[in-house]
């Protein structure tokens, strides 16, 4: 679907404003090759460390097999707000990879923009893919107004980390680890018996969107802002949320919950030593603490969930075909690499080797032999109920709004009140919402 910029203007992460007005007859953009020779596509990501060496042996897979014809070109943008933060300069001087990796945070922001053509588009157009084989918590994440506008190739979701002989001396089961009421009463509970906190979480805006979730509740309304009307306020000083919070800012007193600030390595690190109990962390931690976490007993537990509507909200990334600036074949041949990173035995090995989650049915159908922490996660993602509530919160002023409610969460660690600096973060979430939308001319 060609688009013309001409009116174009959405408001990115960070707090940037983008607004861009580009020449859709400026076909020779970078990455643009002649018909008779091999396509070169820029691809922008994020990712590093085991999974990066991952993506990168993916990505020489895939050249191998289209020698000649197509040549992906990873280049790393560091973490994913100075990637959006690069993206958006780009815009404005008409210098766009034509494949894009983009977190969570940044979904609403690049439909908003039309910047990117559909995945579903480019499957009608150039290639088929199974939409349906993705695993249904998948599926309604990447779902906005009836259409999936990426492909999701390395996804997450929260979980927690536990220390089985913890839990055996406080006499805590571990099934009482499976609802938020239970996780609270646990977390007390071990403190009391061996002095050692209950659990730990690094001060990061996505646990309060998560705890929201676990609650069973829409972090933004209407709809979490991904039925037809957008999204037009937040919801994180509701009363569950802030009985949450303030239980935990108890905890944070007592030393029951373990204070890492914003910091996720002493968060790991911690649990990873036996200093704490439980970690609430994502899944793409897994291989990781599985090295490092050898002298006790390393499990698993679900996402805890309140209501039936409650679970666990998708991270990770997806990847995006950026129109602007590429011609059709460069999107058709970012289309191809989009594909091969949503196959069946890609999923299958992003699983293996890193600890995403594999997208897809007939992946999860074909993994065995799997440890019992792997099949704890593939049953928490096969068991996330298809709800607005786990669709997780869509505006593009998500960024914006984080940086809010993170403040939230540290001012509770230092002993704040978890009522009034929700209320303080949801009014300055929503005001963000409103100048996301007013700068957007939507």
């Amino acid at each position: 679907m060609a688009k013309t910029m001409g009116a174009l203007c959405s408001v990115a992460a960070l707090g940037l404003v983008l607004a861009a007005c580009a020449n859709e007859e400026d076909s020779q953009a970078n990455g643009q090759a002649d018909a008779q020779e091999e396509i070169q596509i820029e691809f922008w990501h994020s990712t590093a460390g085991n999974a990066g060496e991952t993506l990168q042996a993916l990505v020489d897979e895939f050249n191998d097999e289209h020698d000649g014809a197509i040549e992906i070109l990873p280049l790393y943008q560091g973490n994913y707000a100075d990637s959006i933060a690069k993206f958006i300069s780009s815009v404005q001087t008409g210098d766009l990879p034509a494949l894009y990796q983009a977190n969570e945070a940044q979904v609403s922001y690049l439909i908003d923009s039309g910047l990117a053509v559909p995945a579903e588009e480019l499957s009608e157009r150039s290639g088929a893919y199974d939409f349906d084989n993705l695993l249904p918590a998948v599926r309604s994440y990447y779902t906005v107004d009836g259409t999936i506008h990426s492909m999701p190739a390395m996804v997450s979701q929260p979980t927690v980390f536990v220390n089985k002989d913890l839990l055996d001396e406080a006499g805590v089961e571990l099934e009482q680890l499976q609802t938020v009421s239970g996780l609270l009463d646990a977390t007390e509970a071990i403190h009391a018996a061996t002095g050692i906190p209950g659990t730990t979480f690094h001060h990061n805006a996505w646990y309060v969107e998560i705890f929201n979730s676990a609650l069973g509740n829409e972090t933004c309304s209407p709809d979490n802002g991904v039925g037809a009307e957008p999204a037009t306020e937040f919801n994180i000083a509701n009363d569950e949320l802030v009985a949450m919070l303030d239980r935990f800012g108890e905890f944070y007193a007592t030393g029951a919950l373990h204070n890492p600030g914003a910091d996720g390595q002493a968060a790991t690190g911690a649990f990873q030593t036996g200093n704490v109990a439980t970690q609430l962390v994502t899944s793409s931690a897994l291989s990781g603490v599985e090295e490092a976490a050898k002298d006790f007993e390393f499990v698993l537990s679900p996402w805890p969930q309140e209501t039936e509507d409650a679970g666990a909200v998708i991270g990770g990334n997806s990847l995006w075909a950026i129109q602007e600036g590429h011609s059709e074949e460069v999107q058709n041949a970012a289309w191809e690499f989009m594909k091969f990173m949503g196959s069946d035995d890609v999923q299958e090995r992003l699983f293996l080797e890193t600890g995403y989650l594999p997208t897809t049915q007939r992946s999860i159908e074909s993994l065995d032999g799997l440890n019992p922490r792997q099949e704890t996660l593939l049953a928490q993602l096969r068991d996330t109920p298809e709800t607005v509530v786990t669709a997780g919160c869509h505006t593009g002023a998500l960024n914006t709004a984080r940086a809010e409610y993170q403040l939230a969460l540290a001012n509770i660690a230092g002993g704040a009140d978890a009522a009034q600096e929700l209320a303080t973060a949801e009014e300055a979430a929503t005001r963000a919402i409103a100048d996301y939308e007013s700068r957007s001319g939507r």
